[in-house]
């Protein structure tokens, strides 16, 4: 899992937008944005993270993927969303279950 400042600066900088354009963008003063970046445990808040998915029209999902996700199809999409909807239980029953059916495959 990606470090979503990362990805919002990749954002960012791909919209031609500065940290203050973002910041009054998204309600924030300059210093909350600059901390983010200057500060090594300061993090958006989730609805800060929701806002910034919302501005650049992208799901929590891509935020945080380590994969481009220009490159994923529909199906793995619906999949990485479905997913985050899930209780950490169910996360992980998910992933138990799809590992072991990667893992019968390459047998």
């Amino acid at each position: 899992m990606t470090d979503p400042r990362k990805k919002i600066d990749q954002l960012r900088t791909a919209h031609n937008m500065s940290l203050s354009q973002l910041a009054r963008k998204l309600g924030l003063s300059e210093t909350s944005v600059y901390n983010w970046y200057n500060e090594k445990d300061s993090m958006p808040t989730v609805k800060v993270l929701e806002d910034v998915c919302a501005l650049f029209g992208i799901g929590m999902a891509e935020l945080f993927a380590d994969v481009d996700c220009d490159k994923l199809s529909a199906k793995q999409i619906e999949l990485l969303e479905l997913f985050g909807k899930l209780t950490e239980s169910q996360q992980e029953n998910v992933i138990s279950i799809v590992r072991s059916i990667a893992d019968s495959n390459r047998a």
